[in-house]
């Protein structure tokens, strides 16, 4: 249960410059637009924007996104915050510390010192992150900003689309499966049960 200690800016979700525009312009049909701390959909915003920041990128070699999260929290807005977080440095207390609700610095990190050392940016490295602010979020402050994410690997559920498509390589493997069943002499045994499983898999990787 990580606190992030980050210097950058909020990204809002909404608005023409915000998260879900910018997913669905761009295409990023396999991104979690309401959690881009999830690893595929880090990946795919960051293969983006160097194509669609290219004169940036390169200058915040750096850059994370971060999404505030209490899994202990149920109520509606949890489910998706209004801003992510985009930092040009982030610090990770790994542990919290036990500080609530924001836990503190772990072992050997102190909060006071981070943001006494500054940034540590260059100047260069600043007007990257300037400009990149002015695009995606334009109005925000830069700044440090604490935050606190009680599940970075968030699990969400497969699409509609996903579990149709699994389901569906699920049956063609069965049907393979009954008919070397029938031709076969000897009853399955617990390697030809790995055999499927490894079929199916190396289905599902190649689709």
């Amino acid at each position: 249960m990580p606190v992030y200690m980050l210097h950058g800016f909020r990204w809002p979700r909404a608005g023409f410059t915000g998260i879900r525009v910018y997913v669905v312009l761009h295409n990023l049909e396999q991104a979690a637009a309401e959690y881009i701390q999830q690893p595929l959909t880090t990946e795919l915003i960051i293969e983006s924007f160097n194509k669609t920041q290219p004169d940036l990128l390169p200058r915040l070699p750096e850059l994370r996104f971060i999404e505030q999260y209490d899994p202990n929290d149920e109520t509606s807005n949890t489910v998706s915050q209004d801003y992510a977080y985009v930092g040009a440095k982030v610090v990770v207390f790994p542990d919290g510390g036990g500080l609530a609700p924001a836990p503190g610095a772990g072992p050997g990190l102190n909060i006071e010192d981070v943001v006494e050392q500054g940034s540590g940016l260059t100047d260069d490295e600043t007007a990257a992150l300037e400009e990149l602010r002015d695009r995606l979020a334009p109005g925000e402050k830069i700044g440090w900003f604490m935050v606190y994410n009680g599940d970075p690997e968030r699990w969400y559920p497969p699409s509609e689309d996903e579990e149709e498509e699994y389901d569906e390589d699920e049956s063609e493997v069965d049907d393979q499966s009954e008919v070397q069943s029938h031709a076969a002499t000897e009853p399955s045994t617990p390697q030809s049960y790995t055999a499927r499983l490894t079929r199916l898999f190396n289905r599902m990787s190649s689709s």
